[in-house]
């Protein structure tokens, strides 16, 4: 943390009462938004960082994060491939609505329900205190993806590969085995 210390000092907290609307949402090192936020995709300049919406927040698509994302209110995305590299995390005090749910290095924590149809945690844990309504595809490792993946979400060896499952989610296709 005090390693990107002198960044924060020029950037500091960036603070938004009310609702927001935007293509790109950039989060400074601390980023709080009071209200609603609607955005194609988050993006942010930094090693680490925090982004907190205290209302809903609905996004086209969120990938690999390197801040923790904290939402006050519902999610609804249509994407979300979610890897922080095991270092953050994910977390939605309502529901969480969603075509496509991966963890694949990123704590997923739900106050609410998750709904998407099928959810794939390869790394950490989804937990939903509302319950998951849909497919929860937990526990699988290495190779083991193969069995619910179809072969062009994987490496030519048979390993999940992020960037390939995340362009098969992004141009609507199901990376999942009928």
């Amino acid at each position: 943390f005090f390693d990107e210390a002198d960044a924060f000092e020029d950037v500091g907290v960036q603070f938004h009462a009310g609702d927001w609307t935007g293509e790109v949402l950039t989060a400074a090192p601390v980023t709080v938004i009071d209200g609603n936020v609607s955005v194609g995709k988050i993006s942010w300049d930094y090693d680490l960082g925090l982004l907190l919406i205290t209302g809903d927040l609905r996004c086209e698509h969120i990938g690999r994060l390197g801040i923790d994302l904290v939402v006050g209110g519902d999610l609804i995305a249509k994407t979300l491939c979610l890897n922080t590299l095991n270092d953050h995390a994910l977390v939605v005090g309502g529901d969480l609505r969603c075509d496509y749910l991966a963890e694949f290095g990123c704590q997923v924590k739900v106050q609410g329900k998750i709904t998407c149809p099928e959810v794939l945690s390869l790394m950490n844990e989804v937990v939903a205190g509302g319950g998951v309504q849909g497919k929860l595809i937990d526990g699988l490792r290495g190779e083991a993806v193969a069995q619910v993946l179809i072969p062009e979400a994987l490496t030519a060896d048979g390993f999940f590969d992020e960037d390939k499952f995340s362009s098969l989610v992004r141009a609507g296709r199901s990376p999942f085995k009928a």
